[in-house]
């Protein structure tokens, strides 16, 4: 059963006690008695009609007094009868019929109703003025319901219960509830810094701490009363809406609740992020008289959680575009830009990974190599426009021809590689022959051409891949030497024969003395992504070394011994992977002690190769590429003049080349012209005279060449700031501030490069953060800015690319 309210109790207390304070003022006689005062005014009417009918009748006028008792009866509607008779009981005057009946009734005696007043002439009774007035209409129940103090006390009773229950709710609710809460008590809920509320039986707020007044913005005195539901809670982001809130829970059910995620809407009107924690409050019955919440403000936990949720999707969306911009750029990393055949690199990769298989599993693996005939009497006569022309219809009827497994590369000039798994040398040698009458029956600008084709495959026994080459370039010659225009396999080659022009022989091909195991070129990419990962820049520079070096070998080397230069060429800075970033991204010139240890990487980089490969010839590239061909200043023990390598001198020229005319933090790159002068100015001392002239022709036939073919992608500058982003990005995830300061400076520089003045203007106000000690989150809203800008289609429009001519990325 339902009990009833302390305010209803009291109100119906207090009701009562008004009732009983009418009757008592009833009983002492305090209160007005209309029937007493009823009769007073029926005798004194009587004796009236008495004293008047006496005169009359000492007059003797009958007559009048009988008019004067008719006007009474008239008058006066309580009045039912009024008479006048004689002692002789005879009647002088009757009015009304009630008269005889009521002498009957009562004889002489005086009634409520009932009145008899004797008249006298002189001392004798003369006769008697009998008035008979109306009796009460009502039953006795109506009767007394019609008392005027009945009524009375009813309407009071009824009107103060109801008016004592509403002034007690309102009065319970503004009294001071704290009272039965110690003061000490109170005082500690003051000192947390968490929101606390001591709710009653009714979720009326029994006492709110400072804190969570502070909080809402309101006294505790406003708080105190309120219904904690009229409070405009909302609900928490990302949570569905509670059904029932964990106050509720806790006095109806009794469970204890925590870490309920609830938003308050405050008086200034922000919102308020809390962890809720309630437990209900039990008296000594068991009973549940209230429950205590507590208000864990984690508003500005969650804004960071947000803040990092957005940069979190940031990331991703950022991973999503370098995906994709990366397979843009794997794409013309790895294809010619004139053929759009795969580039030797690339071939490389691929043509080392069917090896393995076709090792492993015992597949059948051939390989063609394609050469234009009289290629070079076309340029001579057509020009180099209609020779570019005449290698790209070349290419698209290799590529046309090829099937989906089959990987075709431009091998270098005018030659062309072709590898077909899963192809023995009898179908190797028929699909030779229908590409060399495809390309028979194509004209070019009404240019017939035609091609010859070096045929090899894997059951001939090479000893490895390059070994597979070499005997198709072998075959290749023989054709070529046989009249062009034909098919030749490397079994149809004579054993004795010299190929003078490509220094190849039937012998086994170049390989290390020592080792005696070829180069994998899948372990000099592995190594290559590594350095890419740690330094772009670095990475980019070993290929267009690396490019160069392949340039200027032409003529001047075997395939075999082109490969191991170029192998060497993008491996000989890849002892920078052992170099502290803060030494190998620091944006200005290094101290003396920061040299020393840069000029380690070149003995650290010949212990990767040499531990990876087992290559002494590319190891030994590696270490004396730095060697001057006039002797070597800074280490006397190197080998001067024509006892330096040729790949080694041709490497050192490519590599200072590269450096002169790209930028650098501390200066503006040189211009292709002002390197090839400074080039010459050095020959003799630093760098070989003949091998000097040799690579300037070089370069510049690679470049007209390359302004041929169509331009590299507008997006690569920008991915390379975005990467570059992403680490320092990484870097102030992780703290890791040394980092952070580096990266900051190394973008900056490539902003500037890059002409993005934006980027670079934001990060140079990164790096003077970092020297006031900034906190987490203001790094963390500058780098999401960052990421903001380079993913902007426009970030880099606000310059030109600043390379030169001679300054093209591989």
């Amino acid at each position: 059963m339902k009990r009833i309210s302390a305010a209803v109790r009291i109100s119906l207390g207090l009701a009562c006690l008004t009732m009983s304070v009418l009757l008592s003022a009833q009983a002492i006689g305090l209160m007005p008695d209309e029937t007493r005062a009823m009769l007073k005014g029926r005798r004194d009417l009587c004796e009236t009609v008495a004293i008047q009918t006496s005169l009359a009748v000492q007059k003797g006028d009958e007559e009048g007094v009988r008019a004067a008792m008719r006007a009474i009866a008239f008058r006066n509607p309580e009045i039912l009868s009024a008479s006048v008779r004689k002692a002789d009981g005879t009647f002088v005057v009757q009015v009304g019929e009630a008269a005889r009946e009521a002498r009957e009734d009562h004889g002489d005696v005086s009634t409520a109703t009932h009145v008899h007043v004797p008249i006298f002439s002189g001392d004798q009774r003369w006769g008697t003025v009998e008035i008979i007035f109306r009796g009460s209409t009502y039953s006795r129940l109506m009767g007394a319901l019609a008392n005027p103090m009945v009524r009375l006390t009813v309407f009071m009773v009824s009107a103060g219960f109801f008016a004592y229950l509403i002034y007690l709710r309102k009065t319970l609710q503004m009294l001071d509830p704290t009272a039965v809460i110690p003061e000490r008590v109170k005082a500690m809920l003051d000192t947390l810094a968490e929101g606390v509320l001591v709710l009653d039986s009714q979720l009326r707020i029994v006492l709110a701490n400072e804190s969570f007044a502070r909080t809402f913005g309101r006294s505790t005195l406003e708080l105190q009363g309120l219904k904690v539901s009229r409070l405009p809670w909302e609900k928490a982001s990302g949570e569905e809406s509670l059904e029932v809130a964990p106050w509720q829970a806790a006095i109806e059910h009794g469970d204890s609740q925590t870490g309920v995620p609830m938003n308050l809407r405050t008086c200034t009107g922000m919102v308020k992020s809390f962890t809720v924690n309630c437990a209900p409050i039990l008296g000594g019955d068991g009973s549940r008289r209230g429950a205590l919440a507590t208000f864990a403000d984690v508003t500005a936990i969650e804004e960071k959680n947000s803040r990092l949720r957005e940069m979190v999707q940031m990331l991703e969306q950022s991973r999503e575009e370098i995906n994709r911009q990366n397979k843009e750029l794997q794409a013309l990393a790895t294809t010619d830009p004139l053929t759009g055949c795969l580039n030797r690199r690339s071939f490389f990769a691929e043509f080392q990974t069917h090896w393995s298989a076709a090792k492993r599993y015992n597949h059948p693996l051939s390989c063609l190599m394609v050469d234009v005939d009289h290629f070079k009497r076309i340029n001579d006569r057509f020009g180099h426009g209609v020779g570019d022309q005449v290698l790209q219809q070349m290419a698209q009827v290799l590529k046309s021809m090829a099937r989906e497994t089959d990987v075709v590369c431009r091998y270098g000039g005018e030659e062309f590689c072709v590898l077909l798994p899963h192809t023995d040398l009898e179908h190797a040698r028929q699909a030779a022959e229908r590409l060399r009458k495809a390309i028979e029956s194509r004209q070019c600008l009404s240019i017939s051409i035609t091609a010859s084709v070096g045929v090899s495959a894997l059951e001939l026994q090479p000893k490895s891949l390059q070994d597979l080459l070499d005997q198709a370039d072998k075959a290749l010659y023989v054709a070529k030497r046989s009249g062009r225009n034909r098919v030749v396999s490397y079994h149809d080659v004579p054993a004795d024969l010299v190929v003078d022009e490509s220094k190849i022989s039937r012998t086994e091909p170049p390989r290390d003395t020592e080792a005696g195991v070829p180069i994998s070129f899948q372990a000099v990419t592995a190594l290559m992504s590594a350095l890419a990962h740690r330094d772009k820049a670095t990475a980019d520079h070993s290929h267009r070394v690396a490019d160069l070096c392949v340039a200027a070998a032409s003529g001047l080397m075997s395939a075999t011994e082109c490969f191991v230069l170029e192998c060497a060429a993008l491996l000989h800075d890849i002892g920078k992977l052992g170099v502290p970033d803060a030494i190998l991204l620091k944006p200005g010139e290094l101290t003396e002690e920061e040299w020393k240890i840069m000029q380690t990487h070149d003995r650290m980089g010949v212990e990767i190769i040499s531990a990876a490969f087992g290559s002494a010839e590319m190891s030994e590239i590696v270490r004396i590429h730095h060697a001057w061909f006039g002797g070597s200043p800074r280490d006397p023990e190197l080998p001067l003049g024509k006892d330096i390598p040729l790949r080694a001198r041709i490497l050192s020229i490519a590599d200072a080349y590269d450096a002169m005319v790209s930028d650098r933090p501390y200066r503006k790159a040189r211009t292709r012209e002002e390197a090839f002068e400074e080039l010459r100015r050095f020959a003799g001392r630093q760098f070989d005279p003949e091998l000097v002239e040799h690579f300037i022709q070089a370069v510049i036939t690679r470049d007209a060449n390359r302004q041929l073919a169509p331009p590299p992608s507008p997006d690569q500058q920008g991915l390379r700031l975005r990467l570059e982003t992403e680490r320092l990005a990484c870097a102030v995830d992780t703290n890791d501030m040394p980092m952070v300061s580096a990266l900051a400076a190394r973008l900056v520089a490539t902003a500037r490069q890059d002409g993005a003045q934006r980027v670079a203007q934001i990060a140079s106000e990164l790096q003077r953060m970092l020297e006031i000690q900034p906190q987490i989150d203001q790094l963390t809203a500058m780098t999401r800015q960052l990421l903001e800008l380079c993913h902007s289609s426009h970030t880099i429009s606000e310059g030109q690319t600043r390379a030169g001519p001679a300054g093209v990325a591989a």
